[in-house]
Parts: structure tokens; C-alpha cells; sequence
């Protein structure tokens, strides 16, 4: 009987062990990656929307249905690149996001079409939607650091604009 006991002790144990080895620990839910603007997703947005304004310029230039629309996404623009150059990727891309949906209603309102090129990176979209600034408020910083801004399409119609985009060694 002790023999036995001990016996049924031992396997118990045996199996318990080989169990416990063969267990394998239960995968940790991922964690989300927090998205932190650099210097490459505000060059990315702020080139990109660079491309919509020039593309919108035309149809205005073309179509002259003047809004005032250009001349915002201009403004916005010229203030997303002061803030890239100072280092504020972040919210250098909501105004350069800003300044592209001001040139979208420019050229929606200018019989342009928007197309697959003219959209945002879904990364980049990512880590504006995780970071939400109100337009109202860009609107405000806006008029805060570059006030006197011409708000009217005809000032750029005869105009180059040149000044919206990075140059290759920004």
C-alpha cells in the first residue's frame, strides 16, 4: 500500500510537471502603437497637398470661379511650412490638411475632380485622427501668426506659387 501510494505520488507529479512544460503562456493582447508625427510624414502631407494647391491653381486660373478657398489653402500652407521648419511636424500636417480641404472645395467649386493621388497616406491620415485639432482653432493660429493674409482667389490667379512646396534638401 505505501508502495502504491508512493508510486501514484510519483506519476501525479511526473504529469504535473510534463504538463506544465509542455503549456504554452497565453499571447498578450497588442498593444496599440502609438503614431508619432516626424519629419517624414509632415513631408509627405505637406508636398502632397503642395500638389493640390498647384492643381486647383490651375482650374481656378481656368474655370475663374473665385471663392476665396485658393487663397486660404495658400495661407494654410505657407504657415504649415513655418511650422515644419521649426519642427512642429505635427501640427504643421493639420494645417497642410486644412489648407487641402480648402483647395478641394476650390476645385470642386472650379469644375476640377478630385483624384486617388490627391489623397492622404493612410498613415499619415492615422496619426492626424489619433491627434484631432479643431479647424477652428488652426484657423485662429493662423490668423494669429500671419495676419494681413490675402483672402481673395485673384491675387494668385496671375501669380506663380512656389513658396507651398519643400524644397528637395528641406
Amino acid at each position: 500500500m505505501k508502495l502504491f501510494r508512493l508510486l501514484f505520488l510519483f506519476l501525479a507529479i511526473t504529469a504535473i510537471g510534463v504538463s506544465a512544460a509542455e503549456a504554452q503562456p497565453r499571447p498578450r493582447a497588442k498593444k496599440a502603437a502609438v503614431r508619432k508625427a516626424n519629419k517624414v510624414h509632415a513631408r509627405r502631407v505637406i508636398r502632397r497637398t503642395a500638389f493640390v494647391i498647384h492643381r486647383t491653381h490651375k482650374a481656378v486660373k481656368e474655370n475663374k470661379v473665385y471663392t476665396g478657398n485658393l487663397a486660404r489653402a495658400v495661407a494654410h500652407q505657407r504657415y504649415a511650412r513655418r511650422l515644419y521648419a521649426r519642427g512642429m511636424f505635427l501640427r504643421a500636417m493639420h494645417q497642410s490638411r486644412l489648407a487641402r480641404r480648402f483647395a478641394f472645395a476650390a476645385l470642386s467649386a472650379n469644375k476640377g475632380a478630385q483624384t486617388a493621388d490627391m489623397n492622404f497616406d493612410k498613415e499619415d491620415e492615422a496619426i492626424m485622427n489619433e491627434n484631432p485639432v479643431d479647424d477652428k482653432e488652426l484657423q485662429a493660429e493662423l490668423d494669429k501668426e500671419m495676419p494681413g493674409y490675402s483672402t481673395k482667389d485673384e491675387d494668385f490667379i496671375d501669380k506663380e506659387i512656389g513658396d507651398i512646396d519643400l524644397a528637395e534638401n528641406e
